[in-house]
């Protein structure tokens, strides 16, 4: 792989979806679970936002409690880009988009995951900064 090579390879299409009343213990479980360094967040069918690795070691130290602290209280709320009026977009990319744009977006916007959006309705998934590292050299 290189620089040009499409996102897609590199993408966590399993990502789990989360609610937004779901524990600050049930995010750092699914991350460990599956692997991963960022969860959507849906609200009823839509994505309300991301929540980090970053915003959970946030939140484990400042609000602390495990059970009670719920995603809703820390996440980086955001909506999709859908042609439609919106006022907090997520950082996001589509699946052809180039490994070397994915890099230039996660540097200009000062995160660690893109959103990436898939060929089919209400596909998604997110890549990382370490998945990009890792696809240059695959």
């Amino acid at each position: 792989m290189g620089l040009q090579t499409e996102i897609k390879d590199a993408v966590c299409w399993d990502t789990p979806a989360i609610s937004l009343h779901t524990s600050l213990r049930e995010v750092i479980e699914l991350m460990v679970k599956h692997n991963t360094s960022a969860l959507i967040v849906k609200a009823d069918d839509s994505v309300a936002g991301v929540v980090s690795d970053l915003d959970v070691l946030e939140s484990v130290t400042s609000q602390g409690d495990l059970d009670e602290t719920k995603v809703s209280e820390f996440l980086s709320a955001c909506e999709l880009l859908t042609g439609q009026s919106i006022t907090s977009p997520c950082v996001q990319l589509d699946e052809n988009e180039s490994v070397e744009n994915a890099i230039k977006l996660l540097s200009a916007s000062g995160t660690h995951n893109i959103v990436v959006i898939g060929s089919g309705k209400d596909v998604y998934g997110t890549v990382s900064s370490r998945d990009l590292l890792k696809s240059l050299i695959s």
